[in-house]
């Protein structure tokens, strides 16, 4: 009799079998000897690569238009990683070929800094075996611009890149400055590279990279000359708060001080004015009594006595008098 156990063992085998050996066959493709491995080896080899992008970019403002991005990127210093984690890091110099900077400019771009023409750069890789490709990054060390790229060995690989919103930024163009953009960058030689910078072949060696990036990197990692200005001018304005509260609350001891000395000057004068009124009812108490023809009777005594006291009364009464003049007048003083 006829069994289909066999053949259904068979096809399960087989439906085990046939995903492994595709497994199998991808990574041998990702040894060491696949093509994923070619620019990863060159630059390990050479310890340099030269990379022409062009990725138009679009900016993020009303009424703009797609502005050219060309670049050569000569990529330097870099350390290797090896094994599952096959990889790199390094630094770079990127130049900006023809129009390119003047076009993004006038797009609402920043002055690549001080509107140079080069500018310095950060790169890395790392391959990704289930992917079967290397994925790399490289940004700028003085805005927020990245670019990613992803590398299956070929000359040409595809680059996607952005820069967001620059909160804080000083830059005249920061508010329009954010873009996204999509291109490629190829692989280029030494010497293609060497025409397109204008610099003689023998020139292009790693030593050289690192002192055009040394060179890039002191030009564009200054201090912004708009920094200090507002800084100082920050300062200023707390030392002039600090400087107006310390006279305000002068202003209101000295306020304070015055009302006080005012209060005590005008208590003396009440004070003086209560003895002036005590001399004169005692005066006016002592002149009266009469004789009956209307003669004051104090008038009449020719007592040395009395009259020295007459004297001496009325003296008091105009010194106290005169005293009272003198501190109206301080006081109007004061107070004009």
């Amino acid at each position: 009799m006829f069994s289909l156990r066999p053949v259904l063992k068979s096809l399960a085998l087989l439906v085990f079998i046939v995903p492994s050996l595709s497994v199998f066959a991808q990574q041998e493709e990702v040894g060491d000897d696949s093509s994923l491995m070619t620019n990863y080896n060159a630059m390990r080899e050479e310890g340099q690569g030269f990379y022409l992008g062009e990725i138009p970019l679009l900016y993020e403002q009303p009424g703009s238009v797609l502005a050219s991005f060309v670049t050569l990127n000569w990529w330097c210093d870099l350390e290797f990683s090896s094994g599952r984690d096959d990889g790199y890091v390094g630094r770079g110099v990127a130049y900006f070929l023809g129009s390119s900077l003047e076009d993004l400019v006038a797009q609402g771009a920043e002055a690549s800094p001080r509107a140079s023409k080069n500018f310095t750069l950060s790169v890395s890789a790392v391959m990704v075996p289930t992917l079967g490709i290397f994925e790399g990054q490289w940004h700028t060390t003085y805005d927020d611009l990245v670019f990613r790229y992803w590398d299956d060995g070929s000359s040409t690989l595809p680059v996607l890149g952005w820069e967001g919103h620059d909160a804080g930024d000083t830059h005249p163009n920061a508010f329009t400055s954010a873009w996204s953009g999509s291109g490629t960058i190829t692989k280029i030689t030494t010497e293609a590279a060497a025409e397109l910078l204008g610099m003689d072949v023998a020139d292009m060696t790693p030593a050289t990279c690192s002192m055009e990036y040394e060179a890039a990197w002191n030009d564009t990692n200054v201090p912004d000359p708009i920094d200090p200005s507002l800084t100082t001018l920050e300062e200023n304005n707390a030392q002039l708060q600090a400087d107006n509260k310390e006279l305000m609350s002068r202003i209101a001891a000295i306020e304070e001080s015055d009302n006080e000395e005012l209060m005590s000057r005008l208590a003396a004068i009440e004070e003086i004015m209560s003895r002036i009124a005590a001399i004169e009812e005692s005066l006016t108490a002592n002149g009266s009594g009469s004789d009956g023809d209307g003669v004051d009777a104090t008038s009449t005594s020719s007592s040395p006595f009395m009259k020295w006291f007459e004297y001496d009364t009325t003296d008091n009464v105009m010194k106290s008098i005169m005293t009272v003049a003198v501190i109206i007048g301080l006081v109007a003083v004061d107070f004009i």
